[in-house]
């Protein structure tokens, strides 16, 4: 009622924050001087003004219902992917509008301070709630998820991650987030399809990235890979997120033959079997070796 700034688009903030706001506190900043907070709000504003510019021109084109059309669904397998890409990727614009816009009203309030960065500059992403550049270059799923909806990441982290029994943080989590968007079944699909896909991608994480980590060419080719892998299965989890209703994604995914899915289950069950985790006595050594390096 009272927070006028968060009442269309949020993002949530934490009580403490708001007090110190509320009390002329948030922003003072080197010698006891209260920060001014243009420069990040202009970015902020052009931003949002070039992720509006191009979904106002171009999103119509990029509808999601064009994914599982006869006309492009009859497209080879690597065109078909591109496009899905390219399709699921215009369904974020709108959001980066939204939140990259509330962010720039935060902070034109003087609330958003976070302190200076290393090189003495000042900080105003305390609420920022997504970092577009951060969730398309992710390398895998984890560093998606951090850079998006972030503040209500916090909060689902607090309420519930860290409340749940250990071996069900991530599935209530994911359960949790999914109620609190709503009750359209395409949600529930969603969110249980990422749920499955974190497990698993922590599974794969622990079995083959260990593998590549000999030279700085195996490195890099990894970065690529997981680059690609984390886009094309963020696409196809979300598919049914944006269409909300249950029919169109189960045939979305009854299409793909579930072959993400198939894939997830194959590196939880069968992948530490083939190619197990890096035993713990050489993660140890090579830990030191690390330290001793740095």
């Amino acid at each position: 009622m009272f927070h006028f700034q968060a009442v269309l688009t949020g993002p949530a903030c934490f009580y403490t924050d708001y007090m110190a706001w509320i009390n002329g506190t948030a922003a003072i900043g080197k010698d006891g001087k209260i920060e001014k907070p243009w420069h990040a709000v202009l970015i902020k504003l052009f931003q949002a003004g070039v992720f509006m510019l191009l979904y106002v021109f171009l999103g119509d084109c990029f509808t999601p219902d064009i994914i599982i059309d006869k006309k492009y669904m009859n497209l080879n397998w690597i065109q078909w992917i591109f496009i899905l890409y390219i399709v699921m990727a215009f369904q974020r614009v709108p959001y980066y509008v939204a939140w990259t816009l509330a962010d720039a009203i935060f902070n034109l309030s003087g609330f958003g301070f976070k302190g200076y960065d290393s090189y003495g500059k000042p900080q105003w992403d305390l609420v920022s709630n997504v970092n577009p550049w951060k969730v398309e270059t992710a390398l895998n799923f984890k560093e998606t998820l951090e850079a998006w909806n972030c503040c209500t990441m916090y909060w689902l982290r607090r309420v519930a991650y860290d409340r749940a029994p250990k071996g069900y943080r991530t599935l209530s989590t994911y359960l949790l987030s999914a109620v609190w968007h709503g009750f359209f079944l395409g949600y529930y699909v969603t969110f249980l399809t990422g749920a499955l896909f974190t497990i698993s991608a922590r599974t794969v994480r622990r079995c083959l990235r260990w593998r590549f980590q000999r030279n700085e060419f195996l490195r890099r080719l990894y970065d690529l890979l997981t680059l690609v892998v984390t886009k094309i299965v963020l696409s196809y989890a979300a598919f049914p997120f944006v269409m909300m209703h249950f029919g169109p994604g189960l045939y979305f995914y009854s299409r793909m033959y579930f072959c993400l899915h198939i894939v997830a289950f194959l590196a939880l069950l069968v992948l530490p079997r083939v190619m197990p985790p890096e035993s713990k006595s050489v993660q140890s050594k090579n830990g030191c070796d690390t330290k001793k390096l740095s």
